[in-house]
């Protein structure tokens, strides 16, 4: 590896102790061949030399789509500078070794800009990762169209910055892209890929957004999983001798390789890809971006060496294609957290956007490390008196019925050993490839988890008083569950007006805008469990019928009106003459043509003197 593993993600009460390594910084107890050594033979779509010239770098045809051979551009969005009205982004390009460091030249419609210069992020194998950081001066009451150049040369792309005193305009989706049991036949009936990403394109082209908040599962990892290479560990019957054999150099080799190769092709050979090249991200993480539950598993399994170290190598391609960093780098460039990868942005002078970073951090016990917290609130604390919304974005939604019986269900199957039965074992749906039940890593990663309950309605009472001292009204967005739907914190006091209500807070879910949605019959349980919920004697939570009618015009199925099965991403606008955001859940249409919009309304917050 490149870098060292962390002691502090070992559980040492286990005994686990770390990897010893090389000059090299490479795992011992793997084959001498490591650095050079192909993990698939040319031609393969899933390795390197499956889309490069393993002598050059240069991306084979199917991969190009600049007649110089780099790969992107992709933008990121990474802050605005009030005091200077500056915005602030970067570019990725990934270019063949041999080259010359790349630069990007913008045009704002007034001024060509010098060449913004390049830094090196990373290289692996002939390819080399390059960041730019680019700024455009904000006008004062004027949005602004901005071209550019990579090089001078090739394609002229451009995005769009507002002014000082206009709008900010986001969209937020997540989960994009097919789990691994989804078929041929099921990506047909909902339209294929692009069904989603095509009608986010299109109402960008006719009024553009600034920022694409990308809310975790950006590309799915689980894959990794299906390689011959994880065989043998696998079959160690003893836990906790495969909790502690070593991470090999082979399967180092296997994971940059699978990681990289994975992420060029989910990015820029889709619609994805092409969004970014006009549309800034910005991104938090969820657990198909690194495989499915991570963080969410046993101790003998988190802790595990193969697990710690295969995280590692996850972490460093989200760091380099995700947040145009690296592990050096990644202060720096503005992301903090005792280990992971959170992030505060400013969406002009108005409103703020928290991402936290809650799967780095993550055990079975824990979503976020306290520290972590500590760190969120001292940088809330120094948020601008002008911001009127904070919006936090989180992978898992917040607000959601309770699955207490699901996992009531599966802790019964662990207690009486249910789940080391051969004829279950083999049952997929039930046991998954570790030996655990398959839904459990599904139930623990929830917020409303019993076992994170308490970390929740901390979160939640510190966001509360964030809120009332400083008059900012929270919102939460959240994807990951293949639905859509709106719930909320509020006050237990029913006749306390929304504007003046601190503790009112709403959850806005937007997923999927690819992934295939859940089966009516699953919305139907977890409709059941949609109930008014107590988080303390003063603040009550629920979801809210926001689905009266479906896509089609008709009741929703079963009549269910508070979850919508069916895939979506959802938009953002500033209402800067009464405070208010003004949402949409766009939600495709019966006949994969399109979405149709489901309105939310987020007051301002003037608690005067709200109780």
């Amino acid at each position: 590896m490149d870098f060292p593993v962390h002691k502090r993600q070992y559980n040492e009460e286990h005994g686990v102790q770390p990897t010893q390594y090389d000059e090299n910084g490479i795992p011992h107890g793997g084959p001498a061949n490591y650095p050079g050594m192909h993990m698939g033979a040319i031609g393969d779509p899933d390795c390197y030399e499956g889309n490069f010239d393993g002598q050059t770098g240069e991306p084979l045809a199917h991969l190009r789509r600049r007649s110089d051979g780099i790969i992107g551009p992709a933008l990121m969005y990474v802050d605005t500078d009030l005091r200077t009205a500056t915005w602030h982004g970067s570019v990725l390009l990934l270019t063949p070794r041999n080259y010359p460091p790349p630069v990007v030249v913008l045009n704002d419609g007034s001024t060509s800009s010098a060449p913004f210069p390049s830094v090196l992020l990373d290289t692996y194998k002939m390819t080399a990762f390059y960041r730019i950081d680019i700024n455009v001066r904000l006008d004062v009451s004027r949005e602004k169209r901005v071209e550019y150049q990579v090089n001078n040369t090739g394609p002229t792309y451009r995005f769009f910055v507002p002014g000082q005193t206009t709008p900010w305009r986001f969209a937020f989706w997540s989960c994009n892209g097919w789990s691994l049991s989804v078929t041929d036949k099921d990506k047909a009936e909902l339209g294929g890929d692009n069904v989603v990403w095509d009608d986010l394109l299109q109402k960008h082209a006719s009024v553009p957004f600034h920022v694409q908040v990308c809310g975790g599962d950006q590309l799915y990892s689980d894959k990794i999983w299906q390689s011959d290479i994880w065989k043998p560990w696998l079959k160690i019957k003893d836990k906790y001798v495969r909790r502690d054999s070593p991470f090999t150099r082979e399967m180092a080799a296997y994971a940059d390789d699978f990681y990289f190769t994975h992420y060029v092709k989910c990015f820029f050979m889709s619609k994805f890809g092409e969004s970014m090249t006009t549309l800034p991200i910005a991104t938090i993480i969820d657990d198909h971006d690194v495989w499915d539950g991570i963080g969410s598993y046993p101790d003998y399994l988190q802790f595990s060496q193969v697990f710690v170290q295969l995280k590692e190598y996850a972490f460093k391609y989200w760091r380099l294609f995700q947040a145009h960093t690296n592990q050096q780098l990644a202060r720096q460039h503005g992301y903090f957290g005792q280990r992971g990868y959170s992030w505060l942005k400013q969406f002009g002078p108005y409103t703020a956007a928290l991402g936290p970073d809650t799967r780095y951090e993550r055990s079975i016990n824990t979503i976020i490390e306290p520290q972590t917290y500590d760190m969120i609130f001292e940088r809330l604390s120094r948020l601008p008196a002008s911001v009127r919304h904070l919006v936090v974005f989180l992978g898992v939604p917040i607000v959601y019925p309770r699955l207490t019986y699901i996992e009531k269900a599966l802790s019964g199957m662990k207690s009486i050993g249910l789940t080391k039965l051969g004829f279950i074992a083999k049952q997929r749906a039930i046991v998954n490839i570790w030996g655990e039940p398959e839904l459990s890593d599904d139930m623990n990663d929830h917020w409303t988890s019993e076992v994170h309950m308490e970390e929740r309605r901390q979160f939640v009472l510190r966001l509360q008083e964030y809120a009332r001292r400083n008059n900012v009204r929270v919102t939460f967005v959240a994807g990951d569950v293949h639905c859509c739907g709106a719930g909320q914190f509020s006050s237990a006091n029913p006749t306390l007006p929304p504007e003046q209500d601190y503790r009112l807070m709403k959850q806005i879910i937007s997923s999927a805008i690819m992934n295939i949605p859940p089966p009516n019959i699953v919305i139907r349980a977890v409709h059941s469990s949609a109930k008014t919920y107590d988080l303390d004697k003063f603040t009550q939570e629920n979801m809210y019928k926001l689905f009266e009618k479906d896509v089609n015009g008709k009741a929703p199925p079963n009549n269910n009106m508070k979850l919508l099965a069916r895939r979506n991403f959802s938009s953002y606008v500033e209402d800067l003459h009464s405070g208010k955001l003004l949402v949409n859940i766009h939600v495709q249409n019966d006949n994969n043509q399109g979405t149709r919009a489901y309105f939310i309304e987020v007051p301002p917050l003037s608690v005067g003197n709200s109780v």
